[in-house]
């Protein structure tokens, strides 16, 4: 029996809802958005004060550094490669610069300028191990650490170098909206690396590179120099963290634990935000929704009442669970 208009109206209504959850599906932001409203209401119900102005802002501050960060990380995993060293660089960039300060006589723009140079050495070296000597990404980054935080505890004999001017002090004093002046930088860089992403040839080489190596070469593509600019840009963007770090630590502003175990944070939020750890897929606007969604659970777990050493398991259950959510996504895409 033939189904009248009528009765094919709700079927044709049902496919069209289907095609648009299937493409919010599709897009890993979507995705990390529902979570984040999921999981948010959850720990509310556990504890209300987990949408208090002042618990938003301290999220907000929190995941401004692992976020700036990340904005380097993304582009250098969507080129096929990895960073592990970005807290110890975050740590060696303060330091270095707090002892210029103080134990030298520089001034604080000129000691900055410093530290930036050294943390585009650390980056650039990252990339020639890596790339040229072919070493892989994860042991250079690591023995990287090792060799950065290492410097950091000689300066400092493990203790925080102060007192520093209050001139250290003056970008951390700022608030807009009386939220972290670094949770706007961050937002100015992602909306930078999303139109490089998106809009640009760099971006598009990002994505060969990562993609097909053998491919991007073809087409003329130095996938090499991509990738150590990638290195030295995020590693860039780690003694930038590391400086605006300092700079809102007026009592420890030269601490060598600056960026202790923040790797972790980075790499969560990257991959959960959509970043392939086989290169060739990811964006800015994923990486960030996916580092909120991680500072959100860290502080959700204890505004909820739950134990704080649940932090760290529950960020290291969130990695492997995107781990292993992007193998089978690019199993399915080989086959």
């Amino acid at each position: 029996m033939e189904l009248s208009g009528k009765d094919r109206q709700p079927t044709a209504l049902g496919q069209g809802l289907n095609r648009i959850l299937q493409a919010l599906a599709a897009r890993q932001e979507a995705v990390i958005i529902l979570l984040i409203v999921v999981v948010g209401a959850f720990f509310y119900s556990r504890n209300t004060a987990m949408l208090d102005g002042a618990t938003v802002r301290s999220i907000l501050r929190t995941m401004a550094f692992p976020g700036l960060i990340s904005m380097g990380m993304v582009q250098l995993m969507i080129a096929g490669e990895i960073d592990l060293s970005t807290g110890a660089v975050m740590s060696l960039a303060a330091v270095f610069a707090a002892k210029l300060i103080r134990d030298v006589g520089l001034s604080v723009p000129e000691s900055v300028l410093c530290a930036m140079g050294v943390s585009l050495l650390v980056g650039l070296a990252n990339g020639l191990l890596t790339v040229k000597v072919g070493i892989p990404a994860v042991i250079t980054t690591i023995g990287m650490s090792f060799i950065a935080r290492g410097i950091s505890y000689s300066f400092t004999n493990g203790l925080p170098i102060y007192p520093l001017p209050p001139e250290v002090a003056i970008i951390g004093s700022w608030k807009p909206l009386g939220i972290s002046f670094t949770f706007f930088l961050m937002l100015g860089v992602m909306v930078v690396v999303e139109l490089l992403l998106n809009r640009t040839r760099w971006g598009a080489m990002l994505f060969a590179t990562g993609g097909n190596k053998l491919a991007a070469q073809v087409c003329g593509i130095n996938t090499d120099r991509v990738k150590i600019i990638c290195f030295m840009a995020t590693s860039l963007l780690a003694g930038m963290a590391g400086m605006l770090t300092m700079s809102q630590l007026p009592m420890t502003p030269g601490d060598p634990i600056i960026g202790k175990n923040l790797e972790l944070d980075i790499l969560a939020g990257v991959i959960v935000g959509g970043v392939s750890f086989y290169g060739g897929r990811g964006s800015a606007i994923g990486s960030f929704l996916g580092v909120a969604f991680i500072q959100l659970v860290r502080s959700g777990v204890v505004i909820a009442r739950f134990s704080s050493y649940l932090q760290v398991p529950v960020v290291g259950v969130l990695l492997v669970l995107a781990a292993v959510v992007d193998v089978l996504r690019h199993r399915r895409s080989e086959a």
